[in-house]
Order: structure tokens, then sequence, then C-alpha cells
């Protein structure tokens, strides 16, 4: 006879596993966007927001060609070459190029090696770091409520649509949750006495976290004040000396931050903007609940979070009516309070001293989600069993679309459809054509990556500032037969190049993308069959 405990254990793993067999799925479809490139550029030892006059070949810099050249002339910049660059020319790339530490890319580098530059191997690298997350959420989890609320996070966190997208997702944010559940165990460990493990591990997820993202800081932050107020004033030093080394062994690296960050960059300025007040206070709870929401970008059911939001009010009426609220806030439950505090507030801070509007960009507080699932999964495990047990499979049901969408969903995420543009491309193109991509770096990247047509194309950046209008259009055209204009993922940068086509050529028509700012402009020759070679003639 298989006992109950037995038979629920076996269900939370079997959804658990389920879940993870979603991830998979969404790993294995093709086609990434454009931060996602830019992951495959930084771990391949490639730079793509220099300044053009920067720009060096020999050490895989991203250089505007001159001239129309086939696609797999710029797909390289997301792939490996033949003679691999090494840790050191990735570390270069990242201060050229990023605003985020290098310790995410250097740990690409070494996966890609094996498994190579496909959508699938880079999408499975965050795959493998979300499933690791899953037993330190176990061990965080009993450390703060008991295996009721262990189990109770894992089937959260398993299904999760929020999770379940970053995790199938090229970039570090699953490294992240497992960097801050490593540091929240450790800092838990810590609390309950000093030991050379925990002490150590507090210190290097420390400086793994802190190397690996800039926002990780507010994490580390808020888990370090919490042990500073849980333990004894004699004990406080060991707390300081533990901070000490942890910002000593980043100094190395944090010492060329400020002149790394103030580097121009072809798109340093996206995020730049004014805050308007009061009504940027609300932000850093729009960061909070959109940890447990029930949409991504590629969709879910849409009253999905007000379903959460009323019960997470609900649950909340009854641990007061039992009594029980008190528990949600015990002294270990204070440090997942604070790590969710200081990574949805921490943004806002940060706007208010760059001048800048992260707080507006949910992604930025993704670090706290381990956070959010672990005190939801507190306070469903203070009910009594039969309703803890309705109320987590009531989230679940209304997560479920949402969660099925990021494995099934045929659009694009978030918007940029590389694969359906160059797929339209391919239809239209014919020998003689040719192909402008109005775009950044990683986005002209991304259009040559899945362009199966041999067709001619010429980037056209227009933040690097190398390119003129009539001199260069008249210059790409001469003799061709036709021209399509692809602009996709511009940042809004706007130039009169196809103002120009639109008096000197003739328009051809036009594919748009739905929910995407993605348009395809073709142009043809206004006499003849091909553009004149003539600068005159176009006139």
């Amino acid at each position: 006879m298989i006992r109950p405990g037995a038979a629920w254990s076996a269900l939370v793993v079997g959804l658990v596993l389920a879940a993870f067999g979603l991830r998979i799925e969404a790993a294995r479809r093709p086609g990434l966007w454009a931060d996602e490139i830019f992951s495959l550029a930084m771990a391949t030892g490639h730079s793509l927001e220099h300044p053009a006059a920067g720009a060096d070949p020999a050490r895989g810099d991203f250089v505007q060609p001159a001239e129309l050249e086939p696609p797999a002339l710029l797909r390289r910049y997301a792939e490996r070459n033949r003679e691999a660059a090494g840790a050191g020319r990735v570390v270069g790339a990242v201060l050229r190029s990023d605003t985020s530490p290098p310790l995410y890319y250097l740990l690409l580098h070494l996966w890609l090696r094996p498994f190579g530059t496909g959508d699938a191997s880079l999408r499975l690298f965050s795959v493998c770091w979300a499933a690791l997350a899953l037993p330190l959420l176990w061990l965080v989890g009993r450390e703060v409520g008991g295996e009721r609320t262990a189990a109770a996070a894992l089937l959260l966190f398993a299904w999760s649509p929020v999770a379940i997208y970053f995790s199938a997702e090229g970039r570090m944010y699953a490294l992240l949750w497992c960097l801050a559940l490593a540091l929240a165990g450790a800092t838990l460990r810590l609390e309950r006495g000093p030991a050379w493990w925990p002490a150590v591990a507090l210190v290097g997820t420390g400086v793994l976290g802190l190397l690996t993202h800039y926002f990780f800081a507010f994490v580390w932050l808020a888990s370090l004040g919490w042990l500073w107020l849980a333990v004894t004033p004699a004990r406080r030093r060991g707390v300081a000396l533990l901070a000490g080394l942890t910002a000593l062994a980043v100094v190395p690296w944090y010492l060329q931050v400020p002149a790394s960050l103030a580097a121009w960059r072809v798109s340093g300025d996206w995020l730049d903007g004014a805050l308007r007040w009061p009504g940027a206070l609300a932000r850093p709870w729009s960061l909070a609940g959109s940890l447990l929401s029930g949409l991504t970008p590629l969709g879910g059911w849409r009253r999905a979070d007000r379903l959460a939001l009323l019960g997470l009010a609900a649950l909340a009426v009854f641990l007061l009516w039992w009594r029980a609220l008190p528990r949600l806030f015990s002294r270990r439950a204070l440090l997942l309070w604070a790590v969710l505090a200081g990574a949805c507030a921490g943004p806002l801070v940060f706007d208010v001293l760059r001048h800048t509007t992260t707080s507006g960009i949910p992604r930025y507080a993704l670090p706290a989600l381990p956070a959010a699932v672990l005190l939801a999964a507190l306070g469903l495990s203070l009910l009594p069993r039969p309703l803890s047990v309705a109320m987590v499979t009531v989230l679940l049901l209304a997560w479920l679309p949402g969660a099925w969408s990021v494995a099934v969903a045929p659009v694009p995420r978030p918007r940029q459809p590389y694969r359906e543009l160059d797929a339209r491309l391919a239809a239209w193109a014919r020998p003689g054509d040719a192909l402008i991509v109005h775009s950044i770096p990683s986005g002209v990247v991304g259009v040559a990556r899945y362009l199966a047509a041999d067709l001619p194309l010429a980037s056209w950046v227009v933040q690097l500032g190398t390119r003129r209008v009539p001199a260069d259009v008249q210059r790409l055209l001469a003799g061709r037969g036709r021209v399509a204009v692809a602009t996709i993922h511009d940042l809004g940068a706007a130039d009169s190049l196809l103002p120009w086509l639109e008096m000197h050529a003739r328009p051809l028509g036009r594919d748009s993308f739905p929910d995407s700012h993605a348009e395809v402009r073709y142009f043809g020759p206004r006499r003849g069959d091909t553009f004149p070679a003539a600068p005159a003639a176009w006139e």
C-alpha cells in the first residue's frame, strides 16, 4: 500500500518534472531575440556596441561592412571562430559592449565549446541552472517553513510562467536564481552560529553574484543587513569581515566599472529617461507583482493576475483570522522579505541616481523571484492542508495557459520575428536583389543568422554614424535589381534612408509583423531593370 505522504511526494516530483519538460521544449524551439544574440556574441568574444572608430577586426569587433556582403560574414559574430577566443577576449568584449559583469559570459563560453552556438544549446544552459535551483529552493524552503513550504515552493517555481519563460532564455537570470538561493541558504546557516563552510559559501556566492549582474548587489546587501541584525553584537564583526572579503574579491572588476559604464555604446541610452513622480513610487510594487504573474510576452490567461491578487488577499485574511500571520513575518522569513524589498526597490534607487528607467522593466527584479515564490509557499503552507492544496491547485491552473504558451506559442520572443522575417525575405529574393538591415548590431546579426537565401546584405546602424544618404544608398544599390529594407530592433533610431528611397525609387510593397515594431519595405528602380550606377542618374 502506498502511504499518503509517498503519494503526495510522487505527485510533486511528477509535476515538477512535467514543468521542466515545458522548459526543455521551449529551449528547443528555434528563434533567438536580440539580447540572446548579444549573449552569444559576448561569449564568443565579439564586441557589438563599441564606437565605429574603436572597432578592431583582429579581436572580433563588429565592423559595419562598406559594401554588400553575404549573410555568413555577419553571422559569424554569434559563432565561435576556428581559433576559439579565450577568456581574455570574452572579458574584453564585455568591457567594450555590455553593462553587466562577465561571469555569465565566461561560463557560457565554456558551455559553448562542447555544445556549439545553436539556439537550443544557448537556452539549455539556462535550463540547467534552473534545474540546479530546485534543490537549493527545497533547502531554503525547509529552513524557513518546513517541508510543506519547500514542496509548495517547488510547485510554484516549476509552474510559474515567469520562471519557465526566463529558464528558457539565453541570459543570466537562471544563474542569478541559483546564486540568490545559495546566498540565502548560507545566510540562514550562519544565523544559527559560526561555521566555516557557510562563511565560505556566503563570500563565494556574493562574489559570483556581483560578477554576474550589478543588481545582485541589492540581494547581497539585503542578506547582509538581515544577518547583521539577526546575530549578536559580538558576531557582527565577523559579518563585516565576510562583507569586506567579498568586496575585496570583486574590487579588480568594479574599479573598471565607472569607465566602462561611461563609454559610448550603440544602445547605451535606451534606458535613459525621467521618472514621473509620485507615480514612480508604485514601481517597486509593480516589480514585486510581476514576479508571480501568470502572463509572459508569449501570452497566458489575462485574468490570472487578478485571481492571484485575490488569492493573496484571501490568504492574508485567512492567516489573520487563524492568527498565523505573524509566522509569515518570522525572523527567518524576514530574510526573504528583505531580499524581495531590496531587489524591487533597488532599481528605483538606481534610476534616481543614474536618471534611467530600469524600474519599469520587470526582468531587473528577477533575482528576487525565488524569494517571492518562497514567501507565497510559506503563506500557503500555514493554511490547513486541504485549503492549502486547493489554493495551490487553483493558482497552478490559472498559471497553466501562461506556462503552456512559453513552450508552444507561435509568436517569437519578445516580438522580434527574425525567423519569420527571414522566411519572407527568402521567398521574395531573386538573383541581383539586395537587403539593407536597419537595426542595431545584434539585430543585424539576428537577421543574418536565419537568412537561408544567399541574399547580399548591408547593415545600416544609424547610431554608428558611418552611413550617409544618398551616397551610401547609391553605392550599395548600383546595378541591383530590387532592394528590401528590413527595420527591426532599431531602438527608434530614424534617418533619411526610407524617405529618400520613397522619393527616388519605386515602392513595391511592405511586410509588417503583428505585435512587433519590425517591417520590411521593398523598392525597385524607377526606370529599367536595375538601379542606376551613376549618382546623377538617381535625380
